[in-house]
């Protein structure tokens, strides 16, 4: 398990999210962001429109450096 806030996953909150696998806490960031934060949501959108990928390549390093937790 790993825990990041949603600021260190590109939002603007420090609540956190823990997950198991990438796929995972795109999830909880996906379903966090909309449900609190819907301006960012429609930037990640926008952003997701241009570029699908450019959230991934510039999060996902930040993932795999994060430490395991025991939560």
């Amino acid at each position: 398990m790993k825990t990041m806030t949603c600021r260190e996953l590109g939002g603007t909150c420090d609540q956190k999210l823990t997950a198991s696998s990438w796929d995972e806490i795109v999830g909880k960031m996906t379903e966090h962001v909309m449900e609190n934060h819907p301006d960012v949501a429609k930037e990640m959108e926008k952003m997701h429109t241009e570029d699908p990928q450019k959230w991934g390549k510039e999060m996902r390093p930040k993932w795999e450096a994060a430490a395991e937790t025991s939560e």
